[in-house]
């Protein structure tokens, strides 16, 4: 698939759209406005896909400029591991564990229509298999499907919550 793919916070720091560190958080604040302004112009003038890859980049484009928002999911169980290994702080462990289990990303990307939804389940998938689905949908061979994925029904995310303590 010819695709440029755009990873949100790497493009921000390179075109100079960041406008404070939070230390607190560890992470950077982006000007969302310029960095949806910059965007919005790539797509006009793209002759190819692009891709753009991060948890805010729903809230980005107008809704004509996109085809798909594809968003990925991950059980709690497994992502607490995950961002245990990536060496997040207690915080923002918690902040991402917390907004996976509320489906929080999911839930802002209702916003576009329902046919440019789709929403991944990578719990039991590898790398590999996540990107064919998402290809599948791109190039029309898999149809989009939109939730519901409700972890907050399953007993592995209360195994997960109670070791969240309460401040």
């Amino acid at each position: 698939m010819d695709a440029r793919h755009i990873e949100l916070s790497v493009y921000a720091k390179e075109n100079g759209l960041i406008l404070e560190n939070d230390a607190e958080r560890n992470t950077q604040v982006v000007d969302m406005d310029a960095l949806g302004h910059s965007l919005e112009e790539l797509f006009k003038h793209s002759d190819r896909p692009i891709i753009i890859d991060g948890h805010y980049s729903h809230e980005l484009l107008d809704v004509e400029l996109v085809n798909f928002v594809i968003v990925l999911r991950k059980a709690p169980w497994e992502l607490y591991d995950v961002l245990q290994n990536r060496l997040y702080s207690y915080d923002k462990l918690w902040e991402n564990l917390e907004a996976e289990i509320m489906g929080v990303i999911s839930v802002e990307a209702q916003e576009y229509p329902k046919g440019k939804l789709h929403e991944v389940d990578t719990t039991r998938k590898s790398a590999l298999e996540t990107a064919e689905e998402i290809i599948g949908v791109i190039t029309g061979e898999k149809d989009a499907s939109f939730g519901p994925i409700d972890w907050v029904t399953y007993p592995e995310t209360l195994r997960v919550l109670v070791n969240r303590t309460c401040t």
